[in-house]
């Protein structure tokens, strides 16, 4: 165990290390398999979940929540506030100086968070992300292939997913390192610099784009955003809007990305080839 991390469990604080937060938003089955995934992994860490519902409360879910720690919390929304607004909600509830978020549809692999946690002893470093790989079993999608290793722009200013498709274990998607920014799916933040930089712009509304913009406002504050290839998860993307059925705010969410942060924008998606 680093020094750091030693430091946070022998101190006298009445906070944890890491607040747990995950939102839901329907996908029962999905929730349950993230959740127990999770669980293992933060035995033997002060730590503390908080669950959001995102506007799906079920009795589905009840038997779900009971195997939840006793200092578990659970906040139900009867509506659907979208992923941004949702996530900012979630992360103002703990007080824990890290806050670990993992979406239902991502299920973690066998020590990710403490690759992630590790991470984090570098004081530098804002916001961490993960390597996130397609599910094994998929059919429109490169089954076990890499889905995630940070984003990069490229020359026209888009967001792209550089080695999308690659195998998990290339020596080139192994690599961890500073980025520009990561998904929103599952990372690892400082409490201190989520606040500084208020947390996730809610005017993405149901979602997209807002993980980059909050990253661009913390590099722009002074923080590193860095991906750890070490952390290892499976990323059903899509799952949620595909459940609600709603529509995708691409195109509107990156004309207002756009304006917010053309100023911040680089060409680097070279960097990853």
């Amino acid at each position: 165990m680093s020094r750091n991390r030693q430091k946070y469990k022998t101190s006298k604080l009445s906070f944890p290390l890491v607040d747990v937060c995950v939102m839901t938003a329907g996908c029962v089955d999905m929730f349950e398999k993230c959740i127990a995934a999770i669980m293992p992994q933060i035995l033997g860490i002060d730590s503390r979940i908080y669950v959001l519902n995102n506007g799906a409360p079920s009795e589905k879910y009840d038997e779900i929540y009971e195997t939840l720690p006793k200092n578990a919390q659970v906040i139900r929304l009867y509506e659907n506030v979208g992923f941004p607004a949702g996530a900012n909600k979630l992360f103002k509830r703990g007080l824990a100086p890290l806050i670990l978020f993992v979406s239902d549809d991502v299920i973690l692999k066998d020590g990710a968070v403490d690759a992630l946690l590790r991470r984090m002893d570098d004081p530098k470093i804002g916001l961490c992300g993960m390597k996130l790989l397609f599910p094994e079993d998929a059919t429109n999608r490169p089954a076990g292939k890499v889905q995630h290793v940070g984003h990069g722009f490229d020359i026209h200013a888009n967001i792209i997913h550089p080695l999308i498709g690659w195998s998990a274990d290339n020596p080139k998607c192994c690599i961890s390192r500073e980025t520009s920014s990561v998904t929103g799916a599952a990372f690892i933040v400082r409490r201190k610099a989520f606040m500084e930089s208020g947390g996730f712009y809610e005017g993405y509304g149901r979602g997209y784009y807002e993980d980059s913009d909050l990253c661009l406002t913390l590099r722009g504050l002074g923080y590193k955003i860095y991906i750890d290839t070490n952390a290892v998860g499976t990323h059903y993307v899509g799952a949620t809007m595909e459940y609600l059925k709603a529509r995708n705010p691409m195109i509107y969410n990156q004309t207002l990305f756009m304006q917010r942060h053309m100023r911040d924008l680089a060409w680097d998606s070279w960097t990853y080839w």
